[in-house]
């Protein structure tokens, strides 16, 4: 009876999450700690989940080990509902939660890795993304390419070490240079 009770609830489970699956598309970007990019955009009304990864390098399989994930930046991959928020309301979010005049890193976080960038799928995004850059943006707009999630233990690291995230965030200065930029 029990292992009837699971297989029911698993395809039940499985029914709900096609159906939003079917609903959502996908965005990819880079702004520095992806602890932080997954905090800002997670709140949005019509985000559905954001994973933490790594995008944009050449690196095989990497990981969130010093030195294992290579060439590649820390980025975010957004699972969202466009009947409930638009690409373009994604794009300027962005825009207005990395330093876009800063392309060798973001806030305390320095190097490739760290560095800022907004990736695309089609010309039609590539031309909102241009459209809606601030004039002194020098933040990458590239191909998007292959996505490599990070361990869980980076997902939703800030629920699940929220001291530590909030002191990491007012360390690097990130809410700081944010309000300087956009005012």
């Amino acid at each position: 009876m029990n292992k009837i009770i699971i297989k029911v609830f698993f395809f039940f489970n499985l029914l709900i999450f096609s159906s939003f699956s079917s609903l959502a598309e996908t965005f990819v970007y880079s702004g520095g700690c992806f602890w932080c990019t997954e905090a800002d955009t997670e709140k949005l009304k019509g985000v559905n989940e954001v994973i933490s990864g790594f995008t944009a390098g050449t690196t095989k399989d990497p990981k969130y080990i010093p030195g294992q994930w290579g060439d590649h930046r820390e980025a975010a991959l957004v699972e969202y509902n466009p009947k409930i928020i638009s690409f373009k309301e994604l794009v300027v979010h962005v825009f207005k939660t990395i330093d876009y005049e800063d392309n060798n890193g973001q806030f305390c976080d320095r190097g490739r890795s760290y560095s800022p960038a907004i990736y695309y799928k089609t010309n039609e995004e590539k031309s909102i993304i241009l459209s809606l850059a601030p004039k002194t943006s020098i933040v990458p707009i590239e191909k998007e390419t292959k996505f490599y999630p990070v361990r869980l233990e980076h997902q939703d690291y800030y629920k699940k070490q929220s001291y530590k995230y909030e002191y990491y965030r007012f360390m690097c200065r990130r809410d700081k240079r944010l309000e300087q930029l956009n005012n």
